[in-house]
């Protein structure tokens, strides 16, 4: 009956977090048409990149569309239906193998806390106003989370399909593949399979990151590196949005990983310093206050803070 609690709560989070994004993203009648559009663009080859590139989310809406619209015409409901559904999966997703992944190294007592230092940072992730279309970066976040179950519970062979159907929704999924470079580096010894393994981690992030390029045409962005470097250095955003947010959502994460850094094990430590990585490729390539891209780092961030702050330290992973 352990369990029955923690699903409970993993359900209730579920619901909690598909219906923040529902009212907040998905519902909005000012938002509908502009996703619409936006989707229709994606899979017809014309939105702008990277969104173009980003065809998983609207290809699985459009089948879950095409399904209902026997009995469900509207394209405005069909989409609004579609988009929640996926949303709703993608957040089942990340509960559920978030408890899994912290129940591996901690009591249950210290899992739920995990999943509720997840919950506590979402709603600051949602960008308001100008984040329509935005359910992109939590279906990204199940996939690192799923990714990482694969890691820990020996089932590593499959990261590949994963990192590869991943890139369709997200090029940062690339990532995934480094954490798994460090996984290895942590541990006493590689076999040769663990590294071919690797090898084609990033041979399929490579592969699905070109071939759908090739598929739709190379174009070159509007969102450039200038762009938003220009965008987190201006000093009215950065007033009134980045570091308002980085101070109550990301700040108290990192000094708890901080005082936890040196009880931690090797691949804690390593992932918790390749973050510095991770944050500066978001400073170089996306608006620093559209905090759901960096929602991927609490991954890494939630189990080592979980260690300070129940004194369960793990030893090895």
């Amino acid at each position: 009956m352990k369990r029955l609690p923690a699903i409970i709560l993993i359900a209730m989070l579920t619901l909690i977090s598909t219906w923040y994004v529902f009212i907040q993203v998905i519902s909005p009648p000012s938002n509908i048409p502009s996703r619409i559009s936006i989707s229709n663009g994606i899979l017809d080859g014309q939105a702008d990149p990277p969104y173009r590139y980003r065809i998983l989310k609207p290809l699985t809406a459009r089948i879950l569309q095409k399904l209902m619209s026997p009995v469900m015409s509207d394209p405005w409901v069909q989409h609004v239906i579609s988009y929640s559904l996926i949303t709703l999966a993608a957040f089942a997703g990340v509960f559920s193998l978030l408890y899994l992944y912290l129940r591996k190294f901690f009591s249950q007592n210290a899992s739920i806390i995990g999943l509720l230092f997840l919950q506590a940072v979402i709603p600051l992730s949602i960008t308001f106003n100008i984040g329509f279309y935005m359910e992109g970066d939590f279906i990204a976040l199940a996939f690192y989370m799923l990714g990482l179950c694969l890691m820990i519970y020996g089932k590593d062979i499959y990261l590949p399909i994963v990192i590869g159907v991943a890139t369709l929704n997200r090029e940062q999924m690339v990532f995934l593949a480094f954490l798994y470079g460090i996984y290895l580096f942590s541990q006493p010894q590689v076999s040769g399979k663990k590294l071919a393994i690797l090898t084609a981690c990033f041979a399929a992030w490579f592969i699905v990151f070109m071939g759908v390029r090739m598929y739709f045409g190379f174009k070159s962005s509007n969102f450039t590196y200038a762009m938003h470097i220009s965008h987190n250095l201006d000093m009215g955003k950065l007033t009134r949005k980045i570091i308002p947010l980085w101070l109550a959502e990301v700040a108290p994460s990192i000094v708890l990983c901080v005082l936890a850094f040196s009880r931690s094990n090797r691949f804690f430590r390593l992932s918790f310093i390749s973050l510095s990585l991770y944050a500066a490729m978001f400073f170089f390539t996306g608006n620093m206050w559209e905090l759901a891209k960096f929602l991927p780092a609490f991954l890494v961030m939630i189990p080592m803070a979980l260690q300070i702050l129940t004194g369960e330290f793990v030893e090895k992973i």
